[in-house]
């Protein structure tokens, strides 16, 4: 017996403005759980009526390829903000650690003075 696969019709157009697209039929009937024999009918039944959806869809895809750009710069600004950061933690460690040693008397007012800054 064959399994009836009912949607509403904005789905069955969102699903064919998928192929239309450049996606493979099978692909998406996979990625859906339906049969490709019944996907490609739907292609053939709604190819004329999805020029919105597919206008919307393309919208969207553009909008994620403006926001992965984004992403990519932000993690590269952020890469280089922690290095940046590193640095200067490793420079201050290395200005205390000198400090502790060439002028202990400075050290010890230094760690009173942070413990009273708290």
């Amino acid at each position: 017996m064959k399994r009836i696969f009912r949607c509403p019709v904005s789905t069955k157009r969102e699903l064919v403005a998928e192929v239309l697209m450049g996606y493979r039929t099978e692909f998406v009937a996979r990625k859906y759980g339906l049969s490709p024999h019944t996907l490609r009918r739907w292609v053939r039944e709604y190819r004329d009526e999805v020029g919105d959806v597919m206008a919307k869809k393309q919208e969207q895809n553009e909008q994620l390829v403006k926001d992965a750009e984004e992403l990519k710069e932000l993690r590269k600004k952020y890469n280089s903000a922690m290095k940046l950061l590193g640095e200067k933690e490793l420079e201050n460690a290395i200005l205390q650690d000198l400090l502790k040693k060439m002028n202990p008397k400075a050290w010890e007012e230094f760690q009173n003075w942070k413990s009273q800054s708290k």
